[in-house]
This record gives structure tokens, C-alpha cells and sequence, in this order.
């Protein structure tokens, strides 16, 4: 990300914390549940979905009556194409269920993953220029001209790898004046914990 990007957050997601180690890091692992497991287990899938589409219809920094009228919102896709067995559209079914519920919400799966990569969250991290070079366009979401701000939509922000990509491909698009970030989670990473030194011996 570069210092004039405009990216906010709504929850903090403790890196190495596990789903127990708060609220929204048992909200994100529930999210991002792969498709391929039981159906028992995709039922927290569904209700993490929900869980934060009333977290983003209930937030006091993000009016929606503005939005309804002046943005689109773009999901951004997992790092599997269609037809993947792993291809998920989770953040689309997020802002679906935003949508369902408030009208005038423009949401548009304008970006496709054109290729099978592994996630920002597992091995190494991709820059943005590789992160990009793998996004494409789905051109029939661009028939009805975008509205002036694109909010580019995703689960959870590390570095910003993947929203420097997205904003890449979508700014300079017709109509487009400002792209912003949005995103369920921040990572963030617990302190370190020293060990208590004995101030006789192990002082330097």
C-alpha cells in the first residue's frame, strides 16, 4: 500500500491467535471455511456471513444512504478461479447480504481471478504487481458506468498486497474518481513477551 491509499477496518485479527483468540478471528476462520468441507461445517460459514453483513449494515462509519446512491462496491476474489474446487466467493455473498437488506447497494464481482495462486495467507506473500498480473475484468459489469467511488471489498487487510492490485486494475476505469479499501479485519500481531530478568545477573 502506498501513503495515499484510504483503507478502513472494522474488526482486529490477531495473527497466530486462533479462532479462540477473540470474536472476530472466530468470525474470520468461520468465513473463510473452504467449500470442500462437511456440511456441518459450512453452516458457520453461512452464519459468519451474515455475522458480518450486519456488522457492515450496523456500522456508524460507513453510511449507506451516501453508498446507495454514489459507490459501487467490488469484492475482492479469492485466490481461486471459477470452477476451482476451492473457488470461493465468500466477500461476494457478504455484500449480497448487505445489498438484500439495504437498496441501492451496487455490488459488482467485476474482478475475476484468472488463475490458481496460492492465498495471501498461506506460503509467500505475493506483491502487488504479481497479485495483479492474475486479475481480470469481467467487462459485462461494466455495461452500466461504475459509480465515481469504487469501495473495493475484502476479508483481511495484512500489508495491502491484494488492494494495491485491485486498485491497479479498476482506477482509470470510466467514471471511476476514487477507489477505497474496506476490509472485515486488520491483522495484527500480540506483543512480545520478554521474560523477566533478574537485574543482578542479566543485566547488560
Amino acid at each position: 500500500m502506498s501513503n495515499d491509499d484510504s483503507c478502513a477496518h472494522y474488526g482486529e485479527y490477531t495473527s497466530g491467535g486462533g479462532f479462540g483468540a477473540s470474536e472476530t478471528n472466530q468470525q474470520i476462520f468461520n468465513l473463510k471455511k473452504s467449500p470442500t468441507v462437511s456440511v456441518a461445517q459450512l453452516r458457520w460459514k453461512t452464519k459468519a456471513i451474515s455475522y458480518w453483513g450486519n456488522v457492515i449494515l450496523t456500522s456508524a462509519g460507513l453510511n449507506l444512504d451516501v453508498c446507495a446512491t454514489n459507490v459501487t462496491f467490488v469484492p475482492i476474489p479469492c485466490s481461486k478461479p471459477v470452477g476451482h474446487p476451492e473457488y470461493d466467493d465468500r466477500m461476494l455473498q457478504v455484500m449480497r447480504y448487505v445489498a438484500q437488506r439495504k437498496p441501492g447497494i451496487d455490488v459488482r464481482p467485476l474482478l475475476i481471478q484468472s488463475e490458481a495462486r496460492d492465498a495471501q495467507h498461506q506460503g509467500n506473500r505475493s506483491e502487488p504487481e504479481g497479485l495483479a498480473a492474475t486479475l481480470q475484468l469481467d467487462r459485462a459489469f461494466l455495461q452500466i458506468p461504475l459509480r465515481p467511488t469504487v469501495i473495493v471489498v475484502d476479508d483481511v487487510i495484512t500489508r495491502g498486497a491484494s488492494f494495491s492490485a485491485a486498485k491497479s486494475v479498476i482506477a482509470g476505469l470510466p467514471g471511476v474518481q476514487a477507489v477505497h479499501g474496506m476490509f472485515l479485519a486488520k491483522t495484527v500481531h500480540p506483543p512480545i513477551e520478554w521474560p523477566d530478568f533478574d537485574d543482578d545477573e542479566d543485566a547488560l
